[in-house]
């Protein structure tokens, strides 16, 4: 027998509860989904964000809502490649246990990597740690991302900087934007959008928390924010 939980009057916490529902799933099949979900909504090809966010990797890095690990390791397997200096510290943090628990087998023996699961609006680190930080497909999920960009701001170094790709209201041409609705649709039901974006307003919710964009571009549904702290 089970009891259902009652449903929260605050709709943040409803929120919450709906995107910890939506990781419940073992974390190869959100690999496999993401995949698809990233081509339909996003509208950009994988490497291209791969090449974005590996030009972020600073000495001592944050990867905001590391997920199941894989596109982090890409991201590192991009540096690689390319011969650019790999971080030394790695602190990877996400709320989803089975997401997290992915990334947990994915670099067991990674001792560089440190995974943690917690909010993003409460990291246990000391102000002024963190050289740089990445959020990779996953601002359009957070409840509360002014709360998030608060929290980032305080445990990064002056000057470090903070590479986010934003997703954005469908663009484009009549299939194109049908393509991206229909997945945005499917995204919100299972919980893991909570919003799009549009540039105007991103921009004035990073620059109100302190931090000054000093690169942005829009690629497909993709709004590419480079911003750095002040």
């Amino acid at each position: 027998m089970t009891t259902e939980q009652p449903e929260s009057d605050d709709p943040q916490l409803a929120t919450e509860s709906k995107g910890a529902d939506a990781y419940r799933d073992p974390s190869w099949w959100y690999d496999v989904r993401g995949f698809f979900i990233l081509m339909g909504t996003y509208q950009v090809m994988i490497w291209t964000h791969l090449a974005f966010f590996a030009r972020n990797l600073g000495n001592r890095h944050l990867e905001a809502a590391i997920g199941s690990g894989t596109f982090m390791a890409l991201t590192l397997l991009t540096q690689k490649i390319k011969g650019g200096k790999m971080p030394e510290e790695i602190i990877g943090i996400d709320y989803a246990e089975r997401m997290l628990n992915g990334a947990k087998r994915l670099f067991r023996n990674n001792k560089k990597i440190q995974l943690i699961q917690a909010d993003l609006s409460n990291i246990n680190y000391p102000d002024a740690y963190f050289d740089s930080a990445n959020i990779a497909h996953s601002f359009h999920a957070f409840p509360d991302p002014d709360k998030v960009l608060k929290e980032l701001h305080r445990v990064m170094k002056p000057k470090a900087e903070l590479y986010v790709d934003v997703l954005l209201a469908p663009r484009g041409g009549s299939i194109r934007k049908a393509i991206a609705t229909r997945v945005n649709n499917f995204c919100f039901k299972k919980g893991i959008l909570a919003r799009t974006c549009d540039p105007e307003t991103t921009k004035a919710q990073f620059e109100a928390n302190d931090f000054s964009i000093i690169d942005s571009y829009i690629k497909g549904n993709t709004y590419h924010v480079i911003a750095r702290k002040l």
